[in-house]
């Protein structure tokens, strides 16, 4: 059985960060270990979260807990950081990870900002790119956030597949505009692979930590990533389907995590 490690957001009643990718991976048959950067009520969405950002030295001693117990991760996954600090630990976290298994896969989710602006402080947006970019495997920006990391506005396939090669990892850029549709765009060097649907006028948050979470699942599992992108695009798409149809207000992972297993895989455009 693989093993993964995911640092993130832990929140209570909402399907994001951890509480969504970590359930996906764990659906897919991933022992997944989570250190949380901040544990919540609530999405910030729906108003005052309660709970709070966890100190650095509270991940840290938490890390230095797990480290001991000897787990050889096969996959480490990043998301939201509550504290500069935490930036630096989290790569502290990867280096001691590939220093047991060189082969580990890094994701790195830049949970950063979106519909134009950012929603972290640029200290630590910076910080991300700074220090978990050049370690990392894979990169799953929005396309918001693949615009501010490379510093051109990523409104189309064609400029992001210009400009990823700036970035040393490979990327999964979601919510990737085509036509009357959206999809999820895979760039790793000549592999570029694109997969979409028709696009929902409002869906709850945690798709993209779904996403993420599904689509290291299949590679952890033995997927080529253009299967991997294939079949977790298809899951989160009948998830988020099932969302909009049924009006819910949060990601309805555990109703409908079937769709994580059995969804019919979309159509895979090779660019």
């Amino acid at each position: 059985m693989k093993t993964a490690l995911v640092i993130s957001s832990l929140v209570a009643s909402s399907q994001v960060g951890a509480t969504a990718s970590a359930f996906c991976l764990r659906r897919l048959g991933i022992e997944t270990v989570v250190i949380p950067t901040t544990v919540l009520g609530r999405h910030p969405g729906w108003g005052p979260p309660g709970g709070s950002a966890l100190p650095a030295e509270h991940l840290r001693d938490m890390w230095s807990a797990i480290k001991a117990q000897n787990i050889k991760f096969d996959a480490v996954m990043t998301g939201y950081f509550a504290d500069d600090a935490h930036i630096e630990i989290a790569a502290d976290i990867i280096k001691d990870v590939k220093s047991i298994n060189s082969d580990a896969i890094i994701l790195v989710d830049p949970v950063m900002g979106d519909n134009g602006a950012l929603y972290i402080p640029a200290s630590r947006a910076k910080a991300i790119k700074q220090h978990l970019f050049s370690i990392a495997t894979l990169i799953t920006p929005n396309i918001w956030e693949m615009s501010y990391i490379t510093g051109h506005p990523a409104g189309s396939v064609e400029v992001i597949l210009d400009h990823a090669a700036d970035i040393p990892a490979a990327c999964l850029v979601t919510s990737v505009p085509q036509k009357d549709k959206i999809g999820a765009l895979f760039v790793d060097g000549t592999a570029r692979y694109f997969v979409y649907h028709d696009i929902f006028p409002s869906v709850p948050h945690g798709g993209g930590d779904s996403l993420a979470g599904t689509f290291l699942a299949h590679i952890l599992l033995g997927d080529l990533r253009r299967d991997a992108l294939a079949k977790s695009v298809a899951s989160v798409f009948s998830i988020l389907s099932t969302a909009v149809s049924e009006n819910c207000s949060e990601l309805p992972l555990v109703k409908e995590q079937d769709a994580l297993i059995i969804a019919k895989p979309l159509p895979i455009n090779i660019l």
